[in-house]
């Protein structure tokens, strides 16, 4: 056999091994990682509710409705607040309500700011004291809370601070950390909550899938304890550089 053609052998031989090692390495990857059952993005919210009960006479928002925080949402003529001042009581006004003792009435106010959901306070309507009038879903960082059905031994090896990417419903990918772990008996099973955090999920550019609610996916990395973890963690690292991963 020639030079050359021997040299194409053992150069064939060793590509084969080097791309075999390479495949092992991310399947050992993809071995410490786990996706999530379920995820859903969570968001800072603020509940209006009714500390003097009456008719609601004025309505200035809408369901669905971005608001600031300071801004009326609705008045109430409060037979309760009435009440309350003919029997010589003066309640005083706070950051979520401004009280007319005179009138007898209730400006309700937002707290945060962010946009309307679950909104009762439509004009000509009754409420009662204490009852929730809207909930205000504020502009603050967003998260994202994974569930996980994981083995004990893959529970251990959850990194606090450590990876996950998020993935909207349009297959954009967010870089994400773990921020709190904890676990909930369901039917007997254990099931891992995992809060997300994600300065990109704040986002404005995001939109509608940066809503509370939204339906996400987390892939969680787990911690490598196997015999590759050095291995996997510089090939890892080299394709980063690269821009290949």
């Amino acid at each position: 056999m020639k030079i050359l053609d021997r040299l194409k052998l053992w150069g064939g031989i060793l590509l084969t091994l080097l791309v075999m090692f390479a495949l092992t390495l991310l399947f050992n990857h993809r071995q410490s990682a786990v996706a999530s059952t379920s995820a859903v993005i969570e968001a800072p919210t603020s509940v209006v509710g009714s500390a003097f009960g009456g008719v609601i006479v004025e309505q200035f928002v809408n369901n669905g409705d971005q608001v600031k925080a300071g801004q009326k949402l609705f008045v109430v003529s409060s037979s309760t607040l009435q009440q309350d001042v003919a029997r010589g009581a003066r309640p005083e006004s706070t950051l979520a309500y401004q009280l007319d003792l005179k009138k007898g009435t209730v400006t309700y106010m937002a707290t945060t700011d962010g946009y309307i959901t679950d909104f009762k306070g439509t004009k000509g309507g009754y409420v009662n004291d204490g009852a929730q009038l809207a909930t205000i879903i504020g502009d603050g960082e967003r998260t994202v809370v994974a569930t996980y059905r994981l083995a004990p031994v893959d529970y251990a090896r959850i990194q606090p601070g450590g990876p996950v990417e998020v993935i909207l419903p349009n297959n954009v990918k967010l870089k994400g950390k773990v921020a709190r772990v904890a676990v909930e008996v369901e039917d007997g099973v254990a099931i891992t909550e995992v809060t997300v955090e994600s300065p990109d999920l704040s986002a404005s550019k995001l939109g509608l899938l940066a809503n509370r609610g939204t339906p996400v996916t987390a892939i969680m990395a787990l911690r490598d304890d196997g015999p590759l973890a050095g291995a996997t963690h510089a090939l890892l690292s080299f394709l980063t550089k690269i821009g290949v991963r």
